[in-house]
């Protein structure tokens, strides 16, 4: 096994195990017994709410009523989230669907390891080696383990989102194309990895992407109540909500594990104004981020090997957003897979790593073990220090160039 992968597994497991430690320390000590100390994630009475909250309603799928204010909030959500959640709900009509559904999450999380291994091997790693890598990789995941707490849609996200990588991989542009844009219909964001299309001037199968993203969300806005002007309004209502709640407030308990740049702000602003106001300064900090990315991108990063493309474009779709919570790393597993394979190339060759590899498996090493343990004045500053981190592992992907000519020609690994 290279001596990077190594490395990571070690660190991986310390970091865990360092983290278990402290907030089991932290349990029996009677001044620091209570939140954020001694949970990696939010309240233990609240695990599983993004599922919880929305049984009720499915209930009434494809009717007005799914949208009925009897269910206590709007639906937070875009329609194609909905949609995509549906299956898990409805199909067949389950007794507990909740514990359905953390099922079926455990075993799709339990298909990416073993497909991981399967690939790991397929690259020459031996099989006792890709069996442990696959296995510490996976069960000392935080991004997982806070997917699973949270019962959220991401993880089907970022599988999604993946396949359109591989695709594009794979000199398959339209295959791309399309699982991008049901991707980017769900949460906006994934239409960031348009920028590898664009990169090669594939610009119909970029188009092609934003029509099925449209196509999707207006079958969706259709199936959710048969009407798809009732549904546009509720969902609109329900964005709005969701942003006048989890974007324009201090939320304590969660600003700590939000990554993104405009949760930064909010953590360590000296003074958050009022809601209206905050809105402008929201309007500034996306355009200003917006703005400064794409200028790296089209002056820098599209000029670079594929997989600095990916880095910088994943980076990008989990810290812009005005909101970005753990779940969302889960998509640093697209670029550390190829960072993977890029390694065991340069191992079977005997030759060293490109310049700033180590560099970016050490972010990634912080980036997907839970870095919880840190608190300032009883607050989780693990988001922002994840935010730092991001920040530099795009930096690293615009400053060293990451090339193995296997990872950049084929996909057989994948």
């Amino acid at each position: 096994m290279p001596r990077v992968l190594l490395v990571f597994l070690l660190v991986s497991v310390l970091l865990v195990a360092a983290c278990l430690l402290t907030e089991a320390y932290c349990a029996h000590t009677a001044s620091l017994n209570h939140l954020p100390y001694t949970e990696l994630t939010l309240d233990p009475s609240d695990d599983y709410a993004d599922f919880r909250m929305f049984v009720g309603r499915f209930r009434h799928f494809a009717q007005p009523d799914f949208f009925s204010p009897k269910w206590g909030s709007h639906f937070l959500y875009p329609a194609t989230v909905g949609i995509l959640s549906t299956p898990f709900y409805i199909f067949p009509p389950p007794n507990d669907p909740e514990n359905r559904f953390l099922g079926e999450l455990a075993f799709c999380m339990l298909v990416a390891v073993i497909w991981f291994r399967r690939a790991l091997m397929r690259r020459g790693l031996p099989n006792l080696s890709a069996t442990l890598f696959a296995l510490i990789a996976g069960f000392c995941s935080y991004p997982f383990y806070f997917e699973f707490n949270r019962a959220n849609m991401e993880f089907y996200i970022w599988a999604i989102t993946g396949l359109g990588v591989i695709a594009f991989m794979r000199d398959k542009p339209w295959r791309a194309a399309t699982w991008i844009g049901i991707a980017g219909a769900c949460k906006f964001y994934p239409f960031v990895y348009l920028g590898l299309l664009i990169a090669r001037k594939q610009y119909k199968q970029a188009a092609w992407s934003l029509f099925v993203g449209a196509l999707f969300t207006l079958f969706s806005l259709w199936a959710l109540t048969g009407n798809i002007a009732l549904s546009r309004a509720q969902t609109a209502a329900g964005l709005d909500e969701f942003r006048w709640v989890y974007v324009l407030h201090k939320r304590f308990g969660e600003i700590g594990i939000d990554h993104s740049f405009f949760g930064f702000y909010k953590r360590f602003a000296a003074h958050i104004p009022p809601p209206d106001q905050l809105a402008h300064q929201l309007s500034i900090i996306l355009a200003v981020t917006a703005v400064i990315a794409c200028i790296a991108y089209f002056a820098r990063a599209i000029k670079l090997p594929v997989i600095n493309q990916v880095i910088f474009l994943t980076v990008a779709a989990i810290t812009l957003p005005p909101v970005s919570y753990d779940y969302t790393l889960l998509h640093l597993y697209t670029p550390f897979i190829l960072m993977v394979f890029l390694a065991i190339d340069f191992w079977k060759r005997g030759v060293s790593l490109p310049r700033g590899a180590w560099a970016a498996f050490i972010c990634f090493m912080l980036l997907l073990a839970p870095l919880n343990e840190f608190v300032l004045h009883g607050e989780r500053i693990a988001g922002q220090l994840k935010c730092l981190i991001l920040l530099t592992l795009a930096v690293i992907a615009l400053r060293y160039r990451f090339i193995s000519e296997k990872v950049a020609t084929t996909a057989e690994a994948v």
